[in-house]
């Protein structure tokens, strides 16, 4: 029976809801890595954590975040973000809410308040990525790792915003994501949801 933070799978209930995603354990060991072997291992590692690791206060090693790699209507683009405080273009996501009862709740959640586009639909049953990277220290929070656990969406429309979140959401085409300096991670996942996007 596999452990959910100090609690076996079989005490898990729906009155969790309210207290964080309860699938994490299940999609993490079910997810099949392609190039991310080394974050998916580290993910596990994580699993066997004796407290919760969503919470943004669990900072040894970290915890988990999601995010959500987001395709076009006609499928030849990606949604990215110009993170404010990285200076970084992104995926969009962040940090999971006890609101959170799902990895893909919390996805689709930090997709709409980032980039304004709410109306999107779920490709693949799996993770398309997992991604274990440092994050700085930045007072007064010490530096710690995201694990970040990314899902595949697909927008029914261009639009874009309102947002206030980020610098600035866009479409980025597939075949231009290395001019947005876009690291291997978010190439490995961009790789898997075009899979995916051609497969509709």
């Amino acid at each position: 029976m596999a452990r959910l933070w100090g609690r076996s799978m079989r005490d898990v209930t729906t009155s969790d809801s309210t207290n964080g995603p309860v699938d994490i354990v299940d999609v993490v060991r079910s997810y099949q890595p392609d190039g991310d072997g080394a974050s998916h291992r580290s993910a596990l590692e994580l699993l066997e954590s004796d407290t919760p690791a969503w919470p943004r206060t669990v900072f040894e090693p970290g915890h988990f975040t999601a995010s959500g790699f987001v395709g076009s209507p006609d499928g030849g683009s990606m949604l990215l973000i110009h993170h404010a405080k990285l200076d970084r273009w992104l995926q969009p996501g962040g940090h999971f809410e006890p609101i959170d009862d799902t990895i893909e709740a919390a996805a689709r959640r930090e997709v709409g308040e980032e980039t304004g586009v709410h109306d999107i639909v779920r490709r693949g049953r799996s993770l398309v990525r997992i991604d274990a990277h440092p994050i700085p220290a930045r007072d007064p929070e010490p530096g710690h790792t995201h694990f970040d656990l990314g899902v595949g969406f697909q927008a029914k429309s261009f639009s874009i915003g309102p947002i206030d979140e980020v610098l600035e959401a866009r479409w980025v085409r597939f075949d231009d994501l290395a001019k947005y300096d876009a690291d291997g991670a978010v190439l490995g996942a961009a790789v898997r949801l075009q899979e995916l996007l051609s497969m509709q």
